[in-house]
């Protein structure tokens, strides 16, 4: 019966596998011919549409080249190879306005649309209107975009065509039930469906299918789908008309396409039927007498296979057990054993069979033999933990549970369990090392050195040995795993940690390194003992010293700039974590420098550090909450005393930390880069208010901007300029950009280039704090330069120091020589204005005339004293 089943059930297999590859075959089929007289539909649509986009072209062409002869050149288009399917064609100009138009001779007047296609088009603008909606017929409008050629549009052609011309091309083929043929835009929009369906024409269906999945993929295809019109599961083939946003599908109801196909399923379901009813009454037959005779074999063989079985299974369930187990007779003779057991000797189960376990285990057994002494006398189980030796010598550490069996003729028997413990005592081990110390080093780790460092501060006693920690990075450490890659600086750590391991403190002079570790990275510390501060300091340098040589790895030399940070106990912390980070701190530059690359921590220029990142952290939100703003210095002349301009200057009021000096801010804003938003704000705040006041005064008012080196560097400096004064309508000479003589001193050529390029704009430069920086005369000759700005340094000085007024009088004479304007700045006494006078010294600023002024007051004191 099994086996009929078997052969029944293979043929339904065959069967339906038979039935379902001719199935997949005649949808294959089906959807092949679908989607080939799609592309024969999509050819004949693609013959019309070139004929009528043809007549565009011609007539767009004419519309360039001869607008006067657009009237008789339609009519020729009119009547030429496309007036067949042309109701009408017509151009406008880029109004709108009708230029010149012809219709067939049966053609009704009908509205033209306006266009909508994008100018350069490389395709047509095909829609559909005037839809009748009793039949669906309508009018399809091709329309292309004309251009001059400055690719400015100059007008329009439009031709129009009856949808009926397409629907005689789509009826040729019959396809059957539910048969239809559509032609879509590639928008989703349907234009022409037969048999007509008016209801669907301009409808869209971009959410169909077809368009959101199949027609990305593949310009050409076929699917399988519910119909969006009646829902009627059907199967469809498509083509894209080429050159032109068309697309033409083609469908038929799978249940028509499926019709031969249901002959041959109901043809094959009987004869499997017929089949599998012969089959199963012959087996039935058989399998009648053949239970007679299974029947007495069974009765047989039952009690033979029920011994075997117990066996097989006590042998599988022993041999399942990944632990040795072997079972003992009273005369200590092996009786059974797994396979588990015989690896750990070196002999299989059956060799092991009826052996002496003391020649198998060796002669060490007197734990072993008290331990069976104990469970055959208590009957219950006793574990042990020791060692012993594998089969190959190799020493192991177990654990051996044995408990008492009865054997079948009711002697004591001893079954034992061996758990082998060796690599997890060794894993335990390595954890236990890995806890303590750095694997790579062989160093104390950071876990350690924290507690040691813990455990010494806890112990020491005020008025003993000075106790310290040193923090040692390495700097440069990077180059070697940039050159060499990682194993090289492996392999250079590990020499360090040699080297330190092997450092001995200066002992004579009281300086002993507790403890060296490796904290992390090329970053290790040490825990010092020492008399005083300066053996610590003397300990540091020969650290230093030591370390500060070439390091051969691979053949080169490297030198890895170590850099040391010391904190002492208990001045520069008294905690562990407050002594190390002060020693980190002292390390990375914020402490008193000893020597070379040896620091102390200094409290000082540790507030200094949170003073500058507090700032730091408050001026980087300043910009978004509009915290900053300007201020505007006057500049005035020497003679008389009038106001010829300006220098904006930034002005910081953190609602947190009150009035911040630029003193305090800008070197912050340089060094973190902040300076670059800040800079293009003030740029582009100064340029709005010279656009205020100009229209407030009638009159331009020139101003400066500083411009910060970095600000200077940056590679879209010459567009920000250009933008804001196109944006705000800043004539020329109004802007000045003041840049610091450093900003001039390196990449000359390039330099040269953008400030040419900037004076192009109708922007004045000037160098401030002319005379503390690399003063050349050559940049002041080759640079595009109006005005040179002395330094208040020398104007504070002028009226007391012989050498300050001397350095001024140069620099005006220079000025002069070079027909460059002269600035001083910061003048405050009528003595330092008089001695300027005298030099004939241009312009001056200063609190003299005036501090700086808000923006407000910049118009009265240009009416004032302009």
């Amino acid at each position: 019966m099994i086996i009929t089943a078997g052969l029944i059930a293979a043929l339904g297999m065959v069967t339906a596998s038979m039935l379902y590859a001719s199935y997949d075959d005649t949808v294959r089929e089906q959807k092949t011919n679908l989607r080939n007289i799609a592309v024969i539909f999509a050819a004949q649509t693609t013959s019309v549409a070139q004929a009528v986009d043809g007549a565009l072209q011609r007539a767009a062409s004419a519309m360039r080249r001869d607008p006067a002869a657009l009237e008789r050149l339609l009519a020729e288009e009119s009547a030429g190879p496309a007036h067949t399917y042309l109701l009408r064609i017509a151009a406008f100009d880029a109004n709108g306005k009708l230029l010149a138009d012809a219709r067939a001779d049966d053609a009704v007047a009908l509205a033209l649309p306006a266009s909508t296609a994008a100018p350069g088009s490389p395709n047509p603008q095909i829609a559909i209107a005037t839809v009748e909606r009793g039949n669906g017929r309508g009018v399809i409008t091709f329309t292309r975009q004309v251009t001059d050629k400055a690719m400015r549009r100059v007008g329009s052609v439009v031709a129009q065509v009856d949808s009926a011309h397409f629907d005689k091309i789509y009826q040729l083929i019959d396809l059957g039930p539910g048969g239809s043929v559509t032609l879509f835009h590639r928008d989703g929009t349907m234009l022409i469906r037969g048999p007509s369906y008016p209801q669907g024409i301009g409808r869209s269906f971009l959410d169909t299918p077809l368009f959101s999945t199949y027609l990305p993929r593949a310009p050409r295809g076929s699917i399988e789908a519910a119909s969006p019109l009646d829902g009627i599961a059907r199967l469809y083939g498509y083509d894209t008309v080429e050159g032109f946003p068309l697309v033409i599908i083609t469908g038929l109801n799978r249940d028509a396409a499926l019709d031969a196909w249901y002959d041959t399923l109901w043809t094959a379901l009987a004869f499997y039927l017929l089949l599998s009813a012969v089959l199963s009454l012959l087996a039935w037959r058989v399998g009648r007498d053949s239970r007679r005779q299974f029947r007495l074999i069974e009765l047989l063989s039952a009690s033979e296979a029920r011994l075997a079985r117990r066996f097989d299974y006590l042998s599988s369930l022993i041999n399942a057990v990944g632990a040795p187990i072997w079972v003992l007779d009273r005369a200590r003779r092996i009786v059974l054993a797994n396979e588990a057991f015989g690896r750990l000797v070196g002999k299989t189960p059956e060799e092991l069979m009826d052996q002496d376990e003391r020649g198998v285990l060796g002669q060490q057994g007197e734990e072993r033999e008290r331990r069976y002494a104990a469970v055959l006398k208590g009957g219950r189980s006793v574990e042990s933990i020791g060692a012993m030796r594998d089969g190959g010598g190799e020493a192991r550490t177990v654990i051996e549970l044995t408990s008492r069996l009865t054997g079948e003729g009711g002697d004591p028997q001893l079954v034992t369990v061996l758990t082998d413990i060796t690599e997890r005592e060794r894993a335990e081990a390595r954890l236990a090392y890995l806890a303590e110390f750095d694997a790579l080093t062989g160093l104390p780790n950071q876990n350690q050195f924290w507690r040691l460092l813990e455990a010494r501060l806890a112990g020491a006693a005020a008025g003993e040995r000075n106790l310290a920690t040193m923090v040692l990075v390495f700097q440069r450490m990077h180059e070697v795993v940039d050159l060499l890659g990682r194993d090289a600086a492996d392999r250079a750590l590990r020499h360090i940690g040699d080297q330190l391991r092997a450092a001995g403190g200066d002992e004579e002079a009281g300086a002993s390194p507790g403890v060296v570790a490796r904290i992390r990275g090329a970053e290790f510390a040490f825990l010092l003992d020492a008399a005083n501060r300066g053996a610590i300091e003397r300990f540091a340098m020969q650290v230093h010293d030591m370390l500060s040589g070439p390091l051969a790895i691979d053949g080169r030399d490297f030198y890895l700039e170590p850099v040391l940070g010391v904190a002492m106990f208990p001045q520069d912390g008294r905690s562990a974590d407050e002594l190390y980070r002060a020693a980190q701190n002292a390390c990375s530059g914020h402490g008193i420098e000893v020597g070379e690359a040896v620091h102390f921590f200094s409290s000082s220029m540790h507030a200094s550090l949170d003073q500058r990142l507090t700032v730091e952290a408050h001026l980087r939100r300043a910009l978004e909450r509009r915290e900053l703003r300007l201020v505007f210095q006057p500049k005035v002349t020497i003679d008389g005393e009038q106001v010829v301009g300006f220098e904006a200057l930034m002005r910081w009021t953190s609602p947190e930390l009150g009035e911040v000096s630029p003193v305090q801010f800008i070197p912050i804003a340089e060094r973190t880069g902040l300076i670059i938003p800040m800079g293009a704000w003030a740029l582009e705040e100064t340029c709005r208010l010279m656009r205020d006041w100009r229209e407030q005064l009638g009159r331009p008012v020139r101003v400066a901007v500083n411009l910060s080196p970095r600000q200077f560097y940056q590679k879209d400096l010459l567009d920000t300029v250009r933008g804001c004064l196109a944006r705000h309508g800043i004539g020329s000479g109004c802007l000045e950009l003041e840049i610091t003589e450093t900003a001039l001193m390196s990449r000359e050529d390039e330099v040269d280039a953008l400030m040419h390029e900037i004076r192009a704009l109708g922007v004045e430069l000037s160098i401030d704090d002319f005379g503390t920086g690399y003063s050349s005369l050559a940049y002041l000759k080759r640079f595009p330069v109006a005005r040179l700005k002395v330094d208040r340094a020398f104007v504070r000085d002028l009226d007391r120091d012989g050498d300050s007024a001397a350095i001024a009088l140069s620099i005006i004479n220079l000025a002069r020589g070079l027909k460059l304007k002269v600035v001083a700045e910061g003048v405050e006494t009528p003595e330092q204005l008089a001695i300027l006078r005298e030099m004939d010294c241009d312009e001056f600023q200063g609190f003299l005339f005036s501090p700086p002024v808000e923006q407000e007051a910049v118009p009265g004191l240009v009416r004032r004293y302009c």
